[in-house]
């Protein structure tokens, strides 16, 4: 039988060794922060062609007028933006049909119809993909939510034109709308946790590309006949990254496309977002859902073990320094955010610095959709609920109305 003082004395000689383990985690986390930063630079060449811009839409698109406006005003002016949506049934049909005629470029609204055997997100790009011809130099794969600066096309596509990459991919970086309260804790947390996201180095071997800023030569359109890998998957990243990587065709993720994509929601509805997110990185890349829950596993345990022995020197010596490190991670940020010229107004700057130092809060938000996507045999996107059998089974298990 174990007695209470030896069983203290455990828990503390575990303590200090996972509370270390966690401050390297946090450390390399840091450690790649700062390296991002120094790297970062704005693009200076910009290069012109002709681009078409593919852009799958569904239900309300709320943001559909300010990335409209954000487009009309970009350096590389767009041969023609293909707006794909299900149906006329679809909110986003009519929402489209009232804006198209307000921008400087052609814009083409094509009906995919009902997905059977993927995601309707892939439909619309399938969809959007037939109307390309042979004077398209480049395509455009981008997301409805994002708010790219003037120079983003230009900046993704010039590496395709020079001849230099044959797909070329950035991440989103989320920003707290100004119609939305700074106080909102969903909104904060999401824009914590995929901050630090967007900053880790993209290993070779992970193979994954991000679809809401994604732009593919003309010759790896031939290459990858996205129109065909696309049909029996729930995931255009993660698919199109897998048989890029497979042709070993140039995939480069430029710093500077760090996107700003405004998020909005309440706590329930952005972890559910996180939920879907990691389901489907479960599902079609098991080794990072398992790479993020191990971190987050150990890290959790070391915030847990560390407040347990405040009394104990070296706990709080440990705690302090992961602390420290998550408000270092802070600081970068605005830093990053700086440079790229999307700096936060006050209040939610206030509540980014508050959460660095709450980091076991933003953890135990994060690990929980983590945990939570281990059960991935029906994912709920939009207005479809998908029964997923393998990574290229996908069914249809119903549709709801649009929101």
């Amino acid at each position: 039988m174990i007695r209470g003082n030896d069983f203290g004395r455990l828990q503390l000689a575990i303590c200090l060794p996972i509370g270390l383990l966690a401050l390297v985690f946090s450390a390399l986390g840091l450690y790649a922060t700062i390296l991002f930063l120094r790297h970062l630079h704005l693009p200076k060449v910009r290069r012109s062609g002709l681009v078409t811009l593919i852009l799958p839409l569904t239900g309300k698109a709320t943001g559909l007028e300010g990335l409209l406006s954000a487009l009309d005003t970009q350096s590389l002016v767009p041969r023609r933006l293909i707006i794909c949506v299900e149906s006329t049934d679809d909110p986003a049909y009519r929402r489209t049909s009232e804006l198209a005629n307000g921008v400087g470029f052609p814009v083409e609204i094509v009906l995919a119809g009902e997905a059977c055997q993927c995601a309707q997100k892939c439909a619309n790009q399938i969809a959007g993909l037939q109307r390309i011809d042979v004077q398209d130099e480049a395509v455009v794969f981008l997301d409805a939510d994002i708010l790219p600066p003037s120079w983003w096309l230009s900046a993704l596509v010039s590496p395709l034109l020079d001849g230099t990459a044959d797909v070329v991919s950035g991440y989103r970086w989320p920003i707290i709308s100004p119609a939305v309260p700074a106080t909102r804790l969903g909104a904060q947390l999401v824009a914590s946790i995929d901050r630090a996201v967007a900053l880790l180095p993209r290993l070779s071997g992970f193979d994954i590309v991000w679809g809401g800023s994604l732009a593919l030569s003309a010759q790896a359109i031939v290459t990858l006949q996205p129109g065909l890998i696309l049909a029996t998957t729930l995931s255009d990243d993660c698919t199109l990254g897998q048989y890029a990587a497979a042709h070993d065709l140039r995939v480069l993720t430029r710093r500077a496309l760090l996107v700003p994509t405004p998020t909005s929601g309440g706590l329930v509805c952005e972890w559910r977002f996180g939920r879907r997110q990691y389901q489907i990185i479960h599902l079609y890349r098991p080794r990072i859902w398992w790479l993020a829950a191990t971190v987050l596993t150990v890290r959790l345990g070391a915030w847990a073990l560390l407040f347990a022995h405040l009394d104990d020197a070296g706990a709080r010596l440990v705690l302090s320094a992961l602390i420290m490190t998550s408000f270092a991670g802070f600081v970068v940020h605005l830093l990053i955010a700086q440079r790229l010229g999307v700096l936060d107004r006050a209040g939610v700057c206030l509540g980014q610095g508050l959460l660095a130092l709450l980091k076991p809060l933003v953890d135990l938000f994060h690990w929980s959709a983590v945990v939570a996507a281990l059960y991935c045999r029906s994912i709920r996107w939009g207005h479809i609920v998908y029964r997923i059998a393998g990574p290229n089974k996908i069914t249809i298990r119903r549709r709801t109305p649009w929101a």
